[in-house]
């Protein structure tokens, strides 16, 4: 893929990254908006546990609702499966062909 980024409405995704951070986490979908400025991200953690993180980052004295939690598989294969719809509808295919291997691999 040339791109490893791609913008659609006010969001940002990341190209997938399949090998695990320093943490351990595996990032499947990473979007950033810049206004408000905030980051969503789902993926796979170090114990192949699925979790979803929101960060709010527009202003660092604003009490905010950030927060990292543990979803189920079928939550991750539901934000897989709407990223997929939402690429199509763009008509983006290399995009497309990524998050269905993830889906094979997945299952």
């Amino acid at each position: 893929m040339k791109n490893n980024s791609v913008f659609i409405e006010q969001w940002c995704y990341t190209k997938p990254d399949l090998i695990p951070s320093e943490d351990g986490d595996i990032v499947i979908i990473k979007k950033v908006s810049f206004g408000p400025l905030e980051v969503y991200e789902w993926g796979i953690d170090f114990n192949n546990n699925p979790y979803e993180w929101y960060k709010w980052l527009e202003n660092d004295f604003y009490e905010n609702e950030n927060y990292r939690k543990n979803i189920t598989r079928e939550e991750l294969f539901n934000q897989i499966h709407s990223v997929v719809l939402l690429f199509k509808k763009n008509g983006l295919s290399e995009w497309i062909t990524i998050y269905e291997k993830i889906l094979d691999r997945l299952n």
